[in-house]
């Protein structure tokens, strides 16, 4: 008694088309890693900037603006991150400085690198192993009685493949140029801004 069977030209065209579905599959997976590592590195980057924004609303607080000659009022010395603004239509971003504090006889430090988990790195020994991620802001005054600031904070990392950021920025120092439309390094990087209003205390 003959049985049916597969010929061995079925077998073939059948392990073709498995051989196709399957990388098919195989790149949709790598395109959805991909994805999700992306998603990631702009969910710790936005974190970063949102971290940057109330440094810069704590330091506000001590911002107690007195009336300069000729209107307006003094620029807001004696503060760590707004002290030294220009009354410019548009600042330049800035490099943010390495600040320490000793609570409880703890300290701790923040700084403009960051690592992969979007931790502060100590900057005080030179680049830092671990730097994955840097930050600058940019401080413009946005009302004429001088009370208020637009405050614009800018974090920056590596496209994969394309560039490595302790090169490029070992420090973490904004140049204003690199990283701005038209910049020679701005296809190298994701870029992430947030931006929001500083007011004075007094």
């Amino acid at each position: 008694m003959r049985r049916g069977g597969f010929t061995l030209v079925e077998v073939m065209v059948a392990l073709v088309v498995m051989t196709i579905a399957g990388m098919a599959m195989l790149a949709m997976q790598q395109q959805i890693t991909r994805g999700n590592i992306h998603a990631r590195q702009l969910t710790t980057a936005t974190q970063i900037a949102q971290n940057v924004i109330e440094r810069l609303k704590t330091d506000a607080m001590t911002w107690n603006p007195v009336d300069a000659p000729g209107g307006g009022v003094s620029p807001p010395n004696g503060t760590r991150y707004l002290d030294g603004v220009t009354r410019t239509d548009v600042g330049p971003f800035t490099t943010l400085p390495f600040v320490t504090d000793t609570v409880g006889g703890v300290t701790r430090f923040q700084s403009n690198a960051f690592d992969y988990y979007g931790d502060d790195l100590n900057m005080q020994g030179g680049p830092p192993p671990g730097l994955y991620y840097c930050a600058s802001y940019r401080l413009s005054f946005v009302f004429g009685n001088n009370r208020a600031m637009r405050a614009d904070v800018r974090v920056w990392w590596a496209r994969e493949g394309v560039a490595a950021i302790t090169t490029d920025f070992p420090l973490c120092v904004d140049d204003n140029k690199k990283l701005n439309p038209g910049g020679t390094l701005i296809e190298n990087y994701h870029v992430v801004y947030l931006s929001t209003v500083l007011r004075a205390a007094g």
